[in-house]
């Protein structure tokens, strides 16, 4: 691909948080060897044992230096770097936001240019003459397509430009956000900084292919919502389905019919009877092309509840507490339905089940239930929602601060270990013992946080 084709049809990319904005209008885009030297307040979103290998990997052609003397750029659009963050559930993909510049402005920087990312053990190839651009896998960078078959092939795709130093913001030509409402935040943040913005568009770069920048639920029918659910938008599903089943009951029409009296009632119907809720018949018998799970979902849901009811700390409980817990048991799963979700109703490996899950209690708590109390409500809500908040700060780094921000006693961090041990020992018995060792070092730092 030749340099003056590229400089006619194409950009190269930054993402970054929204919240980092501000500062770079002021600042410019800056390297993280500049950003530190200013000691620059800044939301990092980058995997520390990359940024680690970044920061000594020694770039071989001029300007030379190393990775961290740049402010890097990406050539693909689809990015598997941002699915690699989001999947750690640590920011919110609304967030997020991408600088656009043109190539040829790109080019007469102080600019070098790779052939893979630079997060390898192995470095890339370095070049800074354009004649090298036809080294790069062009086919691969301009993939739509999510995944890759090897690691190879993806770092590939993340072929980077580098420049070095300093990036300032009159020379990005498109900011592309997630939606009308962030790209109005933006221009707000232009308008109040008095500089004036460059083009801000929500479907990028003027086209009419929505989100293509970013990961969406569109192969189940839900272009509009992100892949992964992040801290944020997670914490305002939990808060609003506490909410609105605790307004929803005390406006309950008196004389209605209810499936249950209560949690203990519900506990006998539904060993009887595992599809007697609907949300609980969608993932009855649901297969599932995870290879994590041994079992049908509606199997792993009684594995987890086994576990869970065989352990000394349930026994130990007073029947609420183990009504509550049981009944979460049943229910922790429900966001992998409905079966037609998915293609011949096989359930695909669906991380973001946990956020489906609070909308789906506002109709069961309400609708199900005769009797409930508030302290119900909120233990149900906050242990299906964040059953597998422990694992994955375990397991997939996610932050723990989370978990210190979510639980407000003793009681609610011991009934979400005790659930999340219960799902694990269902997956991978391997895993469980691994889990016991790790888990209380968090469950004391998370203690000490509450106290």
């Amino acid at each position: 691909m030749t340099f003056d084709s590229l400089a006619r049809s194409r950009y190269f990319y930054h993402f970054t948080h929204v919240s980092n904005l501000a500062s770079i209008i002021e600042f410019g885009l800056l390297s993280t060897n500049q950003k530190n030297l200013l000691a620059l307040p800044h939301r990092n979103i980058a995997a520390g044992g990359i940024q680690e290998r970044r920061s000594e990997m020694q770039v071989t052609c001029a300007p030379k230096g190393t990775i961290h003397d740049y402010v890097p750029f990406y050539m693909c659009v689809r990015n598997p770097m941002l699915l690699s963050v989001l999947n750690k559930k640590n920011i919110d993909q609304q967030e997020m936001i991408f600088f656009a510049l043109r190539f040829d402005k790109i080019s007469s920087q102080k600019m070098v240019f790779t052939d893979a990312s630079a997060n390898t053990v192995v470095p890339p190839s370095f070049y800074n003459d354009v004649d090298d651009l036809d080294k790069l896998d062009w086919e691969l960078i301009d993939s739509q397509r999510w995944g890759t078959k090897t690691k190879d092939e993806m770092h590939r795709r993340m072929a980077e430009v580098l420049i070095r130093d300093k990036v300032t913001i009159d020379m990005v030509d498109t900011i592309i956000v997630w939606n009308k409402s962030y790209k109005k935040e933006v221009l707000e943040i232009f308008e109040k900084s008095g500089c004036e913005a460059p083009d801000v568009h929500y479907s990028p770069l003027g086209t009419t292919l929505k989100f293509n920048f970013f990961y969406t639920k569109f192969s189940i029918g839900r272009p509009d919502e992100s892949l992964i659910t992040g801290p944020s938008w997670l914490r305002e599903y939990f808060n609003s389905a506490v909410k609105t089943i605790k307004k929803n009951r005390s406006e309950a029409e008196t004389g209605k019919k209810y499936l249950f009296v209560d949690i203990q009632d519900a506990l006998k119907k539904i060993a009887k009877d595992f599809t007697i809720i609907p949300e609980m018949a969608e993932i009855y018998k649901l297969a599932t092309d995870n290879t994590m799970h041994k079992e049908n979902v509606s199997d792993h849901t009684l594995s987890v509840l086994d576990n869970l009811t065989a352990s000394r700390y349930y026994k130990s409980m007073d029947d609420t507490d183990r009504g509550v817990l049981a009944i979460s048991a049943y229910l922790h799963d429900i966001g992998k339905g409905p079966k037609s979700m998915w293609k011949n109703e096989i359930q695909q490996n669906y991380p973001d089940h946990p956020a489906d899950a609070p909308k789906m209690l506002e109709r069961i708590l309400v609708e199900d239930f005769e009797y409930l109390s508030n302290y119900e409500i909120r233990k149900i809500c906050l242990l299906v929602t964040y059953h597998d908040l422990i694992g994955e700060i375990i397991g997939r780094g996610r932050d723990k601060q989370q978990l210190f921000d979510l639980i407000r006693d003793e009681k609610e961090l011991q009934m979400l270990s005790a659930l999340n041990y219960a799902d694990v020992a269902a997956i991978n018995e391997d895993w469980a013992f691994d889990y016991q060792i790790k888990v209380r070092t968090l469950k004391a730092e998370a203690l000490d946080k509450i106290q």
